[in-house]
């Protein structure tokens, strides 16, 4: 980094010169340390099942101490691989917004986290149905406010392999960030809360159209002889094909 300083007296000058070199030892500092990182699915407004342990995981640099802490619960581990996950105990439903924190290196805080029920709603294109085009919406719509009810879509991605990631956030239920969540997820958990009185988390992940295989792993695909045989075993033959084909078709 160079800095050029003029028109400026000796003691300001060496002033301006210790801030730049300050700020280029942060720089490299940030740029080789890897901060405590959690996936998208832990993110402020997040519900965490009731009465079961709770998995927490994330990244962080090798042999880094994290520690995660929730209500009453405070668990340590150390990074292993760069990769770090803890338990929580199993912890009744709350109806109150707790702080989250996960402190490595750095400090990770979610707000407003409850305990509840969480629920996955999967499927094809009846499941990804909008509210907004269910009949007759707008009155549930406009009712929909509810901060014990909390949403978190899953965005499509198509990947040869298992993706560890996604770009998403819970949201807090009402008019704005229920209009293009799944009907049939909302209706489902605006029953589920109002008969339980406790929080619901709904993630939503569907996409219409898709086939069974496609939401299952090659290790549970493969123990079936005639998938294997029919499918797995021919798709390298039907990938060559295909960019045999694209690439005549691109000439």
């Amino acid at each position: 980094m160079a800095i050029r300083v003029t028109g400026l007296f000796p003691r300001v000058r060496a002033r301006v010169r210790l801030a730049a070199r300050l700020a280029a030892v942060l720089a490299l500092a940030s740029l080789t340390r890897a901060d405590v990182r959690l996936p998208g699915l832990f993110s402020h407004n997040m519900v965490l099942q009731q009465e079961l342990p709770v998995p927490v995981w994330g990244w962080a640099d090798n042999g880094e101490e994290v520690t995660v802490q929730f209500r009453d619960q405070r668990v340590t581990t150390v990074a292993q691989n760069g990769r770090w996950s803890v338990k929580l105990a199993p912890m009744k439903a709350s109806l109150t917004g707790d702080l989250f924190v996960v402190r490595g290196k750095n400090l990770v805080i979610l707000r407003n986290v409850l305990v509840g029920e969480v629920w996955v709603c999967s499927g094809q294109s009846n499941m990804e149905w909008p509210f907004s085009r269910c009949f007759e919406p707008a009155g549930d719509i406009a009712a929909s406010a509810n901060p014990r009810l909390r949403l978190f879509t899953v965005p499509k991605l198509k990947a040869l392999e298992p993706v560890e990631d996604v770009k998403a956030e819970w949201k807090v239920c009402g008019p704005d960030t229920v209009k293009d969540f799944s009907g049939v997820a909302y209706y489902f958990g605006r029953a589920l809360q109002r008969t339980r009185n406790v929080p619901v988390g709904l993630i939503h992940t569907s996409w219409g159209g898709s086939p069974a295989e496609v939401w299952m792993s090659k290790t549970a695909l493969t123990v079936d002889p005639d998938y294997r045989r029919e499918i797995w075993e021919a798709y390298p033959a039907q990938e060559r094909q295909y960019q045999e084909a694209l690439a005549k078709w691109e000439k």
